[in-house]
């Protein structure tokens, strides 16, 4: 049977929905939240970073490079963190929807990869559309999917599950939800999908609403990856990303998924941001986007520590208002958030 990861409730603001909660995970250190994950760091690591991701673009070569002998676990577990939660996110780049016995395989490997929990795989956009359209029918294929991996995984399994639910209209993201409820999942992932959160606030506010009706919310852990900014006419751009702390996301990671290029105004869009959190913006460069990848996770730890020690010490909104990046009106759909969505 799989185990759940122990939540409580530290401390919250009354106006945003952000809240501090202590999460402990078997065989690693406790920790509190807002936090955000790191990445591909270099030693020293930030000693407040708790959560370290791992991730893996699994194709079905390198399912059949594992069953005969080639592609280990080894490799994944290595680029683990002493001392940190470690997950090891699975990105699938199937064309279809894979065979039982391609899943068996894709569970061994899974399973073998992940310390701690066990994070759904995230799954093409392409494998839940039809003709370029979202599909009711090919979402309910990848969930039968999904469902078929989760039950093979789960016998005599004792890690706990992370169900990976894709920020899509809430009639394709039930079925999800439908899912990892039913099996009494305490710990989600949001797949954003290189989409602007707050620009898609009804849906985010859907998935949690439907899960607070069943779990509230200051007992269940909610992480976020692939996270994008806003489209922008300067080369500024408010960090949606971090501000997703206020929107009952109590981490949020990095981005594995890639995202095409493009022009605005007839210039080309720049890759490369360097977050600014005295503002929380970014400003945007036509510069190598890895160059400041190492130096915005290090920025963006410690603005989370400051959050954290805020939350029910100081109101958020001050906080949030002392940021020239923050337009009233991102402040105001936060609020608006925490309003639809009222902890159970």
């Amino acid at each position: 049977m799989a185990s759940k990861i122990a939540i409580r409730e530290l401390n919250k603001d009354d106006d945003y929905g952000i809240i501090k909660k202590e999460i402990v995970v078997a065989s690693s250190p406790s920790f509190e939240t807002p936090t955000k994950c790191i990445k591909n760091l270099e030693s020293p690591l930030p000693s407040t970073a708790q959560i370290n991701e791992v991730t893996k673009r699994v194709s079905l070569r390198t399912i059949e490079s594992f069953r005969s002998g080639g592609e280990q676990p080894r490799e994944l577990l290595d680029r683990g963190e002493k001392g940190k939660l470690n997950l090891t996110i699975f990105d699938l780049m199937f064309d279809n929807v894979p065979s039982h016995e391609i899943t068996k395989s894709l569970s061994s490997y899974w399973y073998a990869s992940s310390e701690q929990i066990l994070f759904v795989p995230t799954i093409r956009a392409k494998l839940l559309k039809l003709d370029k359209a979202l599909s009711e029918s090919r979402i309910l294929e990848c969930v039968a999917f999904l469902r078929d991996l989760i039950n093979i995984t789960e016998m005599r399994n004792y890690k706990a599950f992370m169900g990976t639910i894709p920020l899509l209209p809430f009639k394709f993201s039930k079925p999800f939800i439908d899912l990892y409820l039913e099996k009494g999942f305490n710990t989600y992932a949001i797949d954003v999908g290189n989409r602007d959160l707050l620009n898609h606030i009804g849906d985010l506010r859907s998935i949690l609403y439907e899960i607070n009706e069943q779990i509230p919310l200051n007992r269940v852990f909610i992480y976020a990856c692939n996270l994008g900014i806003p489209r922008f006419e300067e080369y500024t751009a408010r960090a949606d990303d971090f501000l997703s702390l206020f929107a009952y996301i109590d981490a949020f990671g990095n981005t594995f998924k890639t995202k095409g290029g493009g022009e605005i105004k007839g210039r080309p869009i720049p890759k490369a941001k360097k977050f600014l959190k005295e503002d929380l913006a970014y400003r945007l460069l036509l510069d190598n986007p890895l160059k400041y990848g190492s130096f915005n996770q290090r920025e963006q730890v410690k603005e989370a520590d400051t959050v954290r020690s805020l939350v029910g010490i100081e109101k958020m909104q001050k906080y949030l208002e002392t940021k020239k990046g923050v337009d009233p009106t991102a402040i105001k759909h936060l609020g608006i958030m925490m309003e639809k969505v009222k902890i159970k």
